[in-house]
């Protein structure tokens, strides 16, 4: 009996030992892990930026490359020319909501916004998915560093760019792409200096 209790407590052990350290590589690797709690809410009551046909904005241009790599649309073009709403962005978007159980405006509105930002997850280093890592490059060469390439390849300089935008949105810096930095970047504000309302 004492060799069934022995052995039950030292798998209770090696469990418990391993949801701890597998907990801690979470932390270590999440999206500003060590944010203020202050600045967390503050990023989070930043309005999503609604837009449709008739627009052009960056976030345009980062969407369209979002929802290529989740297989909704078919044109990831991140620059300057490719900020404006095309025809067939509307269907597309429309596909996507209809997935997700969203409203379907054929917008990219609050849901959406919110779905997309649910679906990128978290995003660095050695990540593949070179469309997503194109549509945050893009928004990170407008919102931080011009000099930034948007390749796909979530390399050094995009390490560096992430880090540098988190830091001035007091976000705890880690170069991670997660759901605080993705919020921070395409919600109503993103273009300013500072998280608003801090």
């Amino acid at each position: 009996m004492k060799i069934l209790v022995r052995a039950v407590l030292a798998i209770a052990a090696t469990v418990l030992a391993v949801g701890t350290s597998s907990g801690a590589m979470q932390a270590a690797n999440a999206d500003g892990p060590n944010t203020d709690p202050a600045v967390a809410r503050a990023i989070a009551a930043q309005p999503w930026v609604e837009l449709g046909p008739g627009d052009s904005d960056y976030r345009i241009a980062s969407a369209r490359c979002f929802l290529v790599q989740l297989g909704y649309y078919n044109d990831c073009t991140p620059t300057s020319a490719g900020e404006g709403w095309p025809e067939n962005l509307g269907p597309a978007v429309k596909k996507y909501q209809a997935a997700r159980d969203l409203p379907q405006t054929g917008k990219l509105d609050a849901e959406t916004w919110g779905a997309l930002r649910n679906d990128n997850g978290e995003v660095g280093q050695g990540n593949g998915r070179r469309h997503q890592i194109k549509g945050i490059q893009y928004a990170m060469k407008v919102l931080q560093d011009r000099s930034l390439v948007a390749d796909g390849y979530y390399g050094p300089a995009t390490v560096k760019a992430v880090t540098a935008f988190q830091k001035r949105k007091e976000i705890d810096a880690d170069g991670i792409f997660g759901p605080i930095t993705f919020r921070a970047a395409f919600a109503k504000g993103a273009e300013a200096r500072r998280t608003p309302g801090r």
